[in-house]
């Protein structure tokens, strides 16, 4: 049986997803496609996130400005309640959320 996914609709600034493709195929070197490792990087980009919120680290969430692109990836449905019961505390924007996941797990701090 395998774990129900809920697709999150998102609005990248252009080029982020491209680079969330390139690091899927760079882990999954060997397989036919990035396909499922999409998934797996936004996944763990997003599970990251949340682990430093939890933990109590400060975490800055810059503005994303210019133009994006739209795109939906699927994510566990417990990941996706996990995500969308940290957006109205913080004052998020879904946008924002992902935006900041995706750039610290693309260029994590040095010394993590």
């Amino acid at each position: 049986m395998t774990a129900t996914t809920e697709k999150l609709g998102l609005f990248l600034p252009q080029g982020l997803h491209e680079q969330m493709v390139q690091a899927a195929a760079e882990r999954l070197s060997g397989r036919k496609t990035p396909r499922g490792g999409v998934r797996l990087v936004y996944e763990q980009a997003f599970n990251d996130l949340l682990e430093a919120l939890d933990a109590g680290q400060l975490v800055a969430f810059p503005a994303v400005r210019g133009p994006k692109h739209r795109i939906s990836v699927r994510v566990s449905g417990l990941l996706c309640a996990r995500i969308r019961g940290r957006l109205d505390p913080l004052n998020l924007k879904l946008t924002d959320f992902a935006s900041t996941a995706i750039a610290g797990f693309l260029h994590p701090p040095e010394g993590a």
